[in-house]
């Protein structure tokens, strides 16, 4: 029993947890690159791990299937996304302001949320993480604005989520051409509005 413990410790010792999430990392990267190349439907587990670095057997063991890998890279993107904007402590007047240090983390991560984007244009995929961060949308608005129907509460969240995607950051960047300084203020602009007329709605139920 001993025996087995001090196993058990081992392999989930911080360097062994460490040595993980580096190779998933690696994963990940080589996971963005084939798809930014446009291999979105066609590569194999073979082809990423060729691309990491790593043995097939290694990349099997993390993602034993391409649709395992592509989730996979959502919730990497989203962690990466976390990393460095924390919806917790956001009011919703500060959204707008926030869109600059979001384009900046989306311009400095571009290959995996390109990558990313491009799989969720193409799968079906519905990650945890992404409802879950749709819903941090939604308890900003409503803790905001209580006074507003959760209809018109849903709607504004599910846009201002919108707004605060990849996907909009790489269309306003690539369909339009806007660079990131124009695209941060495009969307700093459209926020505002938006913002603004939420908390204008707000009053006017409060005030029936």
């Amino acid at each position: 029993m001993l025996e087995d413990d001090s196993i058990r410790r081992s392999y989930n010792s911080p360097l062994r947890l460490q040595q993980r999430e580096i190779t998933r990392e690696k994963i990940m990267h080589a996971v963005a690159e084939i798809i930014s190349e446009g291999y979105i439907l066609t590569f194999s587990i073979k082809d990423v791990a060729d691309r990491a670095g790593v043995s097939y057997g290694t990349v099997y063991r993390h993602f034993p299937t391409r649709e395992s890998l592509l989730e996979g890279l959502y919730e990497f993107a989203t962690e990466i996304l976390e990393q460095d904007l924390s919806l917790k402590s956001f009011a919703i007047n500060e959204l707008s302001e926030v869109t600059k240090k979001t384009i900046e983390v989306f311009e400095r991560n571009s290959t995996v949320l390109q990558a990313f984007t491009m799989v969720l244009a193409t799968n079906n995929i519905q990650p945890q993480s992404r409802r879950k961060r749709d819903r941090k949308y939604l308890d900003i608005v409503k803790k905001n604005a209580p006074s507003l129907p959760t209809e018109t509460a849903t709607q504004a969240a599910a846009i201002i989520s919108h707004l605060h995607s990849s996907l909009t950051w790489v269309t306003l960047r690539q369909r339009f051409d806007l660079s990131a300084k124009e695209t941060a203020n495009t969307l700093e602009w459209v926020l505002r509005v938006i913002i603004q007329d939420v908390m204008r709605q707000n009053k006017v139920f409060e005030d029936q």
